[in-house]
């Protein structure tokens, strides 16, 4: 697929899982890092906002991982809050199996090594360094923009991508997560 310069590029789901097979053959700390992965890829959180979530955000009754996580306004773009949906399958099975493992009292849902919750710009170093380890370009962006074009190859509409990803603007979401191509448009008239 071809990827805009400049801008975060984004995985098949094929590429995706050679990242994720990877992290977890050779991390130190792979729980916690295909934890990470899924919540970006299956999610759309940006890394600041993985970075700042806390175990209360996430886990209710110390067990049970929510379907609806409310985001405080102070973590996410904009301070204007919203809601992130952890309802995949394999995100939190991945969360959960992270969950096990984790330890320390820090209030921050991922830890360092240090058992201390991530900056936004560690998180955003640590998806860096995990994508170029498994041999991809990737950012702290890369899982949400992945989301974006998955979601955009499946037929969902852009209203409900940009919803997802909680744009205040759906031309946000139409110019720097959506790549419509020739091919794309061509399908569509023909099926018509």
């Amino acid at each position: 697929m071809p990827r805009k310069e400049g801008r975060a590029p984004y995985l098949s789901a094929e590429e995706f899982q050679r990242v994720i097979d990877h992290t977890f053959a050779t991390s130190a700390h792979p729980e916690r890092d295909c934890a990470i992965l899924q919540t970006s890829y299956r999610v759309g959180l940006r890394a600041g906002e993985i970075a700042l979530l806390t175990l209360e955000d996430v886990v209710e009754l110390e067990v049970q991982i929510r379907r609806v996580v409310v985001l405080r306004k102070k973590i996410t773009k904009g301070k204007k809050g919203g809601e992130a949906f952890f309802t995949h399958p394999e995100m939190r099975s991945a969360l959960s199996e992270y969950l096990k493992t984790r330890q320390g009292n820090s209030p921050y849902l991922f830890v360092s090594r240090k058992n201390c919750g991530f900056s936004p710009s560690s998180m955003s170093r640590l998806f860096s360094t995990l994508y170029r380890k498994a041999g991809f370009e990737g950012k702290g962006h890369t899982g949400r923009k992945s989301l974006a074009m998955n979601l955009n190859e499946q037929n969902v509409s852009v209203f409900n991508i940009s919803r997802i990803l909680r744009h205040a603007n759906i031309q946000t979401t139409v110019q720097h997560y959506i790549n419509v191509n020739s091919t794309t448009l061509a399908g569509i008239l023909e099926a018509c």
